[in-house]
């Protein structure tokens, strides 16, 4: 009988199993491939994130391994570019570092285990059920059957909605982002920042570039899916992607040379938080399971780790208390809530902004003609805490009046 058992190993998973192991808690990860493994991602670690590496003794390890990035740029719709340094707020990095998932995954999980954490893998999760006071894994390690018990069980296994699903702690079929991304060597005009670009793009989206070397980097698209009939979109991110690397003057010039280091890969991210459910019982959820990804730019690794950090928090005050009851269970909502659903609530609101090109243009020429504006929009795609009260009637002047 284990204290803890987490299903599923990436960035949110292994992070909860370290702190919760760093309290002394009897922690098994469980993860159904070998590691390292490649994940389908954007690769992109924001200040949050690092806070949270940070905080892992990760940091130092991971900017050997990955690329460090100073600043953003915003191209839009209509030719406009905004390009600013990554300001440095409430403690946060004033940088970002683009990590591949093969590299990033496996170190965090890594670390979680010189913390004591035990793991198995391959292990495919067939069942989870909730017994007298525990809870029963039940699957299939190497091929052969395998059972895990423990006092509680955390799924971190992403965007698997089938999973959740079938545990009956889903039911209804969230929205999404429909990603896709490939990595490309020989990419010319490449920075220390990252490029969004709002132009050729199915909106409400983005593509994006982001530098891993000098001259590689992982580029990819992102889009939500309208049911206005006006809008067509393409049938998948893959296509989409396809289609604006063929059509973007921009995109075009700087991948003249390039040669793909691998195939395009699809994937779909949850974006509900402000309606998801968190928990069931003695299960928890953390990261994009709970549908912590940000509504605004698709970032969730940050989330994930910092909703672990929480997790690893208030599970260990339970152990502590011996309390599992079910007011102590449901104050686990409450306490993401507290945390994460303001600016959840905001980044959907602000959403919006990206069906209209019009606003985007005038938002990137404002921050031109206004630079203070430039820390504002950049505060707000890095998903900061505060980012809502940093929208004021004068900024909403400047943006859509111009003065």
């Amino acid at each position: 009988m284990h204290d803890v058992v987490i299903v599923g190993a990436g960035p949110g998973g292994s992070a909860a199993a370290y702190y919760l192991a760093k309290q002394g808690l009897d922690v098994l990860l469980l993860d159904k491939a070998e590691f390292p493994r490649d994940k389908t991602c954007g690769d992109g670690l924001t200040p949050r994130a690092l806070k949270v590496l940070e905080d892992m003794n990760l940091l130092a390890e991971l900017q050997e391994v990955g690329w460090r990035i100073n600043g953003v740029e915003l191209h839009a719709a209509h030719g406009s570019i905004m390009k600013a340094p990554i300001p440095k707020e409430n403690g946060y990095l004033d940088q970002l570092l683009i990590v591949p998932r093969l590299k990033l995954d496996d170190r965090i999980r890594q670390r979680a285990l010189s913390a004591g954490v035990s793991f198995h893998s391959p292990v495919r999760v067939r069942g989870v059920e909730q017994e007298d006071g525990h809870v029963c894994i039940r699957g299939d390690h190497n091929g052969k059957p395998a059972k895990y018990e423990a006092r509680l069980a955390i799924m971190a296994v992403g965007a698997n909605m089938g999973m959740l699903s079938q545990l009956g702690i889903l039911n209804y079929k969230p929205k999404t982002i429909l990603a896709a991304r490939g990595y490309y060597e020989g990419v010319s005009g490449l920075s220390d920042r990252v490029q969004a670009h709002f132009q050729d793009v199915p909106l409400p989206g983005y593509a994006w570039v982001f530098p891993i070397s000098e001259t590689a980097a992982n580029i990819g698209i992102g889009f939500w899916k309208t049911d206005l009939p006006w809008r067509k979109q393409p049938p998948s991110a893959r296509a989409a992607l396809k289609l604006w690397i063929d059509q973007n003057a921009k995109i075009k010039a700087m991948l003249a040379g390039a040669e793909p280091l691998g195939p395009i890969r699809g994937y779909p991210l949850r974006v509900d938080f402000p309606t998801a459910p968190t928990y069931q019982g003695r299960i928890l959820l953390v990261g994009e399971a709970a549908g912590l990804v940000s509504p605004l730019t698709g970032e969730g690794i940050d989330f994930a780790l910092e909703s672990s950090r929480l997790a690893g928090g208030y599970i260990s005050e339970m152990f502590a208390a011996g309390d599992f009851s079910a007011a102590r269970l449901a104050g686990y909502d409450k306490m993401l809530r507290d945390h994460f659903q303001r600016v959840f609530v905001f980044l959907t609101y602000l959403r919006r902004v990206y069906i209209n090109p019009l606003l985007m243009s005038r938002a990137v020429k404002a921050t031109n003609k206004f630079p203070e504006l430039k820390d504002t929009l950049t505060n707000i795609l890095m998903g900061h805490e505060d980012a809502a009260s940093m929208i004021t009637f004068s900024a909403f002047r400047k943006v859509v009046f111009g003065f």
